[in-house]
């Protein structure tokens, strides 16, 4: 699989009674657009976390804005994706566009993430120098994916998002221990702003 260089997340809230058959309309447009699109892949999944929780989120990764361009056609046209809001019971809150940095790591990309975190900070410059030196310490405990992008669209443009996918929680727990001993993860802290941390529960397919 190639490296996206683009993401396209979306944040849809749902009303609670509905959020079952919202996936299951979410897994379709998934599988439509990979069909009639271009993506490099497609995740979806439950913020259980952060001011959201209980929303969907819809990650669209991309070589080119222009493949990017054609799913948003797709996604416009498709039935599945007019049943998901048209009762009124979803509606999306947000929708930002990630581009990303060339993070040094080597990811499981076999093995499907269960769990998604996700990290937005406020920075004067680029964490990536930071982020590739802490690569081993998110290597150790299991990581799937590590990604860091900045914000080109939508809410809060310049901050940086750092997305690591894990197959469990306790991953998620053995990284943020290990972390809390790191010096180059307490030298990072000093010069950024966490702005908001977020789990998101990923569905399978």
């Amino acid at each position: 699989m190639e490296m996206p260089k683009f993401c396209v997340i979306t944040v849809a809230e749902c009303d609670a009674n509905y959020l079952s058959r919202a996936l299951e309309l979410t897994r379709e447009l998934k599988n439509e657009i990979e069909e009639k699109g271009n993506p490099v892949s497609i995740r979806a999944g439950t913020l259980i976390t952060g001011y959201y929780a209980g929303a969907m989120a819809f990650f669209q990764n991309y070589l080119t804005l222009s493949d990017f361009e054609k799913s948003y056609e797709i996604l416009q046209a498709s039935w599945h994706y007019q049943s998901l809001f048209k009762s009124g019971a979803a509606k999306v809150a947000s929708r930002n566009l990630i581009k990303f940095s060339p993070v040094e790591y080597e990811e499981n990309l076999i093995v499907e993430a269960q769990y998604l975190v996700l990290t937005r900070v406020k920075t004067l410059g680029s964490m990536l120098p930071s982020i590739n030196r802490l690569a081993p310490v998110f290597s150790k405990t299991g990581a799937l994916s590590y990604r860091l992008g900045s914000i080109m669209t939508g809410n809060n443009v310049g901050n940086e998002l750092l997305g690591v996918s894990y197959k469990s929680m306790n991953q998620i727990e053995t990284a943020y221990d290990l972390l809390a001993d790191n010096l180059d993860y307490k030298d990072l802290l000093k010069n950024v702003t966490v702005k908001a941390r977020n789990i998101v529960k990923l569905v399978s397919g």
